[in-house]
């Protein structure tokens, strides 16, 4: 896993100019030690923390004269004590002039983001007796449930190879979707998938559009069942 993200790491800085960069493999272990029922930690994200740690990555493309599109990344996976810690104020809110007032939905008390590639938006997924391997899609502070994308963290990161962490690019893997009425790709930037196509072809000499939808494919969870569309959900 670590060299996966390595490659990624040194073909950004091959291509773009870099704007922000962490890594760090420290671990707080009094703050791992209290994260509640790590049974429920799915095992590709105990391998990133044991290899990788943090990793943050933004990048934007070069003013090279070259007339090609302008674009940008960024790809921040924190820790592990951070990652499932409270995302009060990003995954749910509480209503502070009204006390004991529960969220719409009480299980976003539960959602935790993996990677947070905008400061509006991330990648995470439930922490709860559902054990769900999924990810999900889900932007900050506009009343939206989270969106699955039908792959699991490992899955994530191959699909991350492609991308480089292209901004917004979770939205492209919701466009290969089938349009559910809620899928957000549908509601805002249709254009989306066209562009990043564009961009990505234009900057980065291998990139394959194609094969990064069959990557997709290849990785997406196979007979799985979103714990979001199920009834009887048991949280925390």
């Amino acid at each position: 896993m670590i060299f996966l993200l390595l490659d990624v790491d040194d073909r950004v800085f091959e291509l773009f100019t870099t704007t922000e960069t962490l890594s760090d493999t420290k671990r707080n272990r009094k703050a791992l030690a209290k994260i509640p029922h790590p049974e429920w930690i799915p095992a590709a994200l105990r391998q990133y923390d044991k290899e990788v740690g943090v990793r943050r990555l933004g990048w934007k493309t070069p003013d090279d004269g070259s007339g090609r599109p302008a674009c940008r990344g960024r790809y921040d996976f924190p820790p592990l004590e951070d990652i499932y810690g409270d995302w009060e104020g990003a995954a749910y809110f509480d209503m502070p002039d009204e006390p004991g007032l529960e969220p719409e939905n009480p299980r976003l008390r539960d959602f935790k983001i993996v990677d947070i590639f905008v400061g509006e938006a991330g990648v995470g997924l439930y922490h709860d007796a559902a054990q769900d391997p999924g990810l999900y899609y889900l932007e900050f502070g506009n009343g939206d449930e989270p969106y699955p994308l039908h792959v699991d963290f490992a899955g994530y990161l191959q699909l991350l190879r492609h991308t480089m962490g292209y901004l917004y690019w979770p939205k492209v893997v919701l466009s290969l979707l089938p349009n559910d009425g809620r899928n957000p790709a549908y509601r805002t930037s249709v254009d989306r998938p066209e562009k990043f196509r564009r961009d990505m072809t234009a900057w980065v000499p291998e990139f394959d559009y194609d094969a990064f939808v069959a990557c997709y494919h290849a990785v997406k969870l196979q007979n799985y069942t979103p714990s979001s569309e199920s009834e009887g959900t048991t949280t925390t």
